[in-house]
């Protein structure tokens, strides 16, 4: 019975916690009043639609009232809910109290002592890992819909953790320094396979409709990070040819002889060596490297004086 009136003087600490806010409301002071409570006269602002508590924190937040007060007549109300709040710290102790005493009720009191008390209740609440595990079990077997979203979920885990792989690729960087883009990629996997491990016990007790809906989610985003990462990565860390196109072909010169299906090209020396087919100046760009980030500029000052001329935009 101890156990149990402690747990309602917790109930109520977390009540007066919750529903103390909820007892002031918005309010139009009367400012003709000669009241010593100042401008605590007045009439409750409008409540909004839909939101018929004055004290609703839709209402507290929004409502056209120039003031904030209690509620009329909700004071006492008020003050044993600020108690209770107030209490609990005292309320827990108590409670902590009244388990030991259970415990040793059912088990034998613990050998004498302040430090072998303690020792004694941690024996006896050790076990109860037994009867209420910390964790939530996975299910012993999965059904079809569980099998679904579990195969969804790790799916998404593999395609997020190959997205190091994907970048290193595009950058050019992989052979050069693979035991960074390495640990990225178990970091990622590690990650996304402990998140699993914590939320699926939980997510398998839910109904099938919800499970299922996460299994779709989970391979709809799988298959688009999937789609989306290769063309991403290599937007960022082009190639030569594709900066030529992006920067040049595509814009300012998508009508010149230097278009795509006019121009021979190479990289040569660090530089990207455009020859029109119609005999027009040869272009020299740089700098040309395969993954790069930096933007196409003009290596000499006839290249330089074409761009100028079709109105491309240089620094």
């Amino acid at each position: 019975m101890d156990v149990i009136e402690v747990i309602r003087d917790l109930q109520a600490s977390h009540h007066g916690h919750r529903t103390s806010p909820r007892l002031y409301e918005r309010y139009i002071p009367d400012r003709s009043s000669r009241s010593s409570l100042g401008f605590s006269d007045g009439r409750t602002a409008r409540t909004l639609p839909g939101f018929p508590d004055p004290g609703h924190w839709v209402n507290q937040n929004f409502a056209r009232g120039d003031g904030w007060r209690i509620q009329p007549g909700r004071e006492g109300t008020l003050r044993t809910l600020e108690d209770n709040e107030r209490a609990v710290h005292e309320r827990v102790e108590a409670f902590g109290s009244a388990v030991l005493r259970l415990l040793e009720h059912h088990h034998g009191p613990a050998a004498p002592g302040r430090a072998a008390r303690l020792q004694g209740a941690a024996r006896w609440i050790g076990r109860e890992q037994q009867a209420v595990p910390r964790l939530t079990p996975w299910p012993q077997q999965l059904t079809a819909v569980q099998g679904f979203t579990l195969a969804a979920l790790g799916w998404l885990v593999l395609v997020i953790a190959a997205i190091p792989w994907t970048v290193g690729m595009k950058a050019r960087v992989l052979t050069d320094h693979p035991k960074p883009i390495l640990l990225g990629a178990v970091a990622l996997a590690g990650l996304g396979a402990y998140t699993i491990h914590r939320a699926g016990p939980r997510l398998m007790r839910q109904s099938g409709r919800t499970i299922a809906l996460t299994g779709a989610a989970a391979g709809v985003a799988a298959y688009l990070v999937m789609q989306v990462q290769g063309p991403v990565a290599g937007y960022f860390f082009a190639g030569p040819f594709e900066l030529y196109e992006r920067e040049f072909s595509d814009g300012c010169l998508a009508a010149s002889p230097y278009r795509d299906d006019a121009i021979q090209s190479e990289v040569a020396g660090g530089t990207l060596v455009i020859r029109p087919i119609s005999g027009d100046t040869t272009l020299r760009l740089g700098p040309a490297e395969d993954g790069g980030t930096h933007p196409l500029r003009p290596q000499d000052r006839g290249t330089r004086e074409v761009l100028e001329r079709y109105g491309c935009q240089l620094p």
